[in-house]
């Protein structure tokens, strides 16, 4: 037999803010940065974002965390991060082989 539980009312959602400055928004300057900045940057987000994860697992473990989704968040973040990379070094990739296969 389904028990029909009451919704708590809704709570607007906090707008959300900027990201803090970090080394991968600095090396990141479209005009004036070079694939290698760019790709720097990029390492730079997955490391600090996996630190992040590393430290709510911590946190997490000792009690210490109240917000999973806070934690959640996090790890999505994380994994985005991730797959940007990827897609990034699998793209580079592709360039290179297409400019080393061109016939001169």
């Amino acid at each position: 037999m389904l028990t029909m539980v009451p919704l708590s009312p809704l709570t607007p959602m906090e707008p959300m803010s900027p990201m803090p400055s970090t080394a991968a928004e600095a090396a990141i300057n479209v005009e004036d940065a070079s694939f290698l900045d760019i790709f720097r940057g990029l390492v730079d987000n997955v490391v600090e974002t996996n630190e992040q994860v590393d430290r709510d697992a911590i946190d997490l473990m000792l009690g210490n965390i109240d917000d999973l989704a806070q934690v959640q968040a996090n790890i999505e973040k994380a994994a985005i991060a991730v797959d940007l990379l990827v897609s990034v070094k699998n793209e580079a990739l592709s360039a290179y082989n297409t400019i080393i296969n061109m016939q001169v």
